[in-house]
């Protein structure tokens, strides 16, 4: 099988493992609920806990089950197929290093990213990405809005490990090689997987910080193929993002953490930011070449 082949069996896994958990969380779910409805839907808007709820079943249907299964069919193995191997802990360092040293350019790529403005004609397309990404903003700040033990550790669970877990092993576990043995080049693989990793979070202003983060996790792949290395630096990124969050909701809760802010990004952090995360990728390429060789 070919890789647009591949990619077919893919999609259908995706969607076909996305519709029945769904159907059966939702099953699962109406005992509990009054606002849920197998005919209507949602019929009341649904509560945060049942939110986390189907957001925890579509983390596990729509990224790890299509995966495993994949790695099965594609090579004959759910997860060594995939990546998976011994991670050696000095690497496993310096995937966290690599992304973390890349924040504050992430972050300028996000007030930049956060100013555009499409052509006039393009105005109704405008609105609807702003009204996406302010949903999509308003679920995560409803998520994190709690200072209950249990919920910060399903937060954890939820927007941390989970997704690092999940999104690396469907899109460098499985789309990125499938990608490179369709247009047999490597660096075209890394860069369809990332903007496919970034567009399908719809949230069109916060793009190509997302875009980027894409690449450094597909280089960690290239460089290693070991899949653990990029869902580690996955997990740092995620995981700074939540200690930034709850830092400043018992610092100085008028300040959104979720939007881009110029005022609290110095210019200044961007070269040194761009000449760590360049040494730091450097030496990660350099200790995985002599480990593969």
């Amino acid at each position: 099988m070919g890789g647009f082949g591949k990619l077919l069996v893919i999609i259908t896994l995706v969607l076909t493992s996305f519709i029945v958990f769904s159907l059966l969380a939702l099953l699962a779910a109406l005992p509990f609920s009054h606002g849920l409805s197998l005919i209507n839907g949602a019929q009341l808007p649904m509560s945060i806990g049942m939110l986390r709820y189907f957001q925890l079943v579509q983390s596990i249907s729509v990224f790890i089950v299509p995966s495993l299964l994949a790695g099965w069919l594609f090579w004959r193995h759910p997860t060594r197929g995939l990546g998976f191997s011994n991670p050696k802990r000095g690497s496993v360092v310096l995937s966290f290093l690599v992304i973390l040293s890349a924040q504050p350019l992430v972050s300028y790529l996000g007030i930049w990213n956060s100013s555009m403005q499409l052509p006039e004609f393009l105005g109704g397309m405008e609105q609807w990405m702003a009204q996406s990404e302010e949903s999509a903003s308003g679920i995560i700040h409803r998520f994190l809005n709690t200072d209950d033990p249990a919920i910060l550790f399903l937060n954890f669970v939820m927007i941390a490990i989970l997704p690092a877990l999940g999104e690396e092993m469907l899109f460098r576990g499985v789309l990125q090689p499938v990608f490179g043995e369709w247009f047999r080049n490597k660096h075209i693989a890394v860069l369809i997987t990332a903007f496919l990793f970034s567009a399908i979070h719809l949230q069109f202003f916060t793009f190509l910080p997302r875009f980027f983060l894409g690449l450094a996790l597909g280089y960690l792949m290239i460089w290693s193929k070991n899949l653990w290395y990029p869902i580690a630096g996955h997990f740092a990124n995620n995981f700074l993002s939540l200690t930034i969050f709850y830092y400043y909701q018992h610092t100085n809760p008028d300040i959104n953490p979720l939007e881009p802010n110029a005022e609290a990004l110095s210019f200044a952090w961007i070269l040194p930011s761009v000449v760590l995360l360049v040494t730091l990728s450097w030496a990660f390429f350099r200790k995985e070449k002599q480990i593969i060789q």
